[in-house]
């Protein structure tokens, strides 16, 4: 049965199945990147959960407003794509008679603006002295986060060896294994050092299993994972007293924010957070307007 492009509805098959179809054409047809497929299979999985019948326009939109209030823009831009790509790969196969996206835009990044944590926030977060050990490492691994921009999953792949302490780095591997390393500053290297040196030899003595040289651990001495990074991250702001919703990401996005808004580059931010494109950075220089606006007033003759 062929569906209304604006209401959803019945396919031949199940929506799953098409999902299923769309991505052996993204694979075998196209050649796209393993990587990609596994990306929009996890995007078209999540709008498809539990449907019985395919999504129409309305649906979709709602679908897409609920992911921006908790992933980045640069991931909603991403499964805006891989909806697009689906219903139009319906289109052309005769499963509906329109194309339900169209008109769809991905949300640009620039409307979108990262959460971002004002400095005086980040001082309540992370300008407390630790009274137990995992609160030691919990603050390092604070520190880390906003020192360094780091992703979660480039905290989780930290490694002992990963603290360059005599040149002030952090060796990271981001996105495709790629390396790249990142100056951290002189506090944050301290709590890394005070948890390295005082608190992970007592969390490895825990472990039933050797962790190897994983820089952070959790209480029994295995490596984190990234629900624990979240939980800690989240506590951390409650305990601190902060309205906002905070995670590892608004971390990140604060690192980057205060850099741009401090006069750094935004070449040097980019290869600091690993992003393969500038535009992808460019959504930090909205800090910067208050600050051009001031040294306008301040420095123009008719400011």
């Amino acid at each position: 049965m062929r569906t209304d492009p604006a209401t959803g509805g019945d396919l031949s098959g199940s929506p799953q199945q098409a999902m299923a179809d769309f991505l052996v054409h993204l694979g075998a047809e196209l050649q796209v990147s393993r990587h990609t497929v596994a990306a929009y299979r996890n995007d078209l999985e999540r709008l498809l959960r539990g449907s019985r019948a395919l999504p129409g326009r309305e649906q979709i939109d709602h679908h897409l407003g609920q992911l921006l209030e908790s992933h980045a823009p640069a991931s909603v831009a991403r499964a805006a794509a891989a909806i697009r790509g689906f219903y139009r790969f319906l289109q052309a196969e005769g499963e509906v008679d329109g194309d339900v996206t169209e008109g769809l835009l991905g949300p640009k990044l620039e409307e979108k603006l990262p959460k971002v944590l004002s400095r005086r926030a980040i001082a309540r977060l992370l300008d407390r002295e630790p009274t137990t050990d995992l609160a030691v490492r919990d603050l390092a691994m604070l520190h880390v986060l906003y020192a360094t921009g780091c992703r979660v999953s480039e905290v989780l792949g930290l490694r002992t060896t990963s603290i360059i302490a005599e040149h002030r780095l952090v060796r990271a591997f981001g996105k495709g294994n790629k390396e790249r390393l990142i100056p951290i500053a002189d506090i944050a290297l301290a709590w890394v050092e005070r948890y390295q040196n005082t608190i992970r030899p007592k969390l490895r003595n825990r472990a039933v299993r050797d962790p190897g040289d994983v820089l952070f651990l959790s209480r029994t001495g295995r490596p984190l994972d990234r629900v624990r990074i979240y939980q800690v991250v989240k506590k951390a702001a409650d305990d601190a007293g902060l309205t906002m919703a905070c995670s590892p990401h608004a971390l990140r996005h604060s690192f980057a924010t205060h850099l741009v808004a401090g006069g750094a580059d935004l070449r040097s931010v980019q290869e600091m957070l690993g992003h393969a494109s500038l535009q992808t950075t460019q959504v930090y220089t909205h800090v910067d307007h208050e600050r051009l606006r001031a040294v306008h007033q301040k420095l123009h003759p008719r400011g």
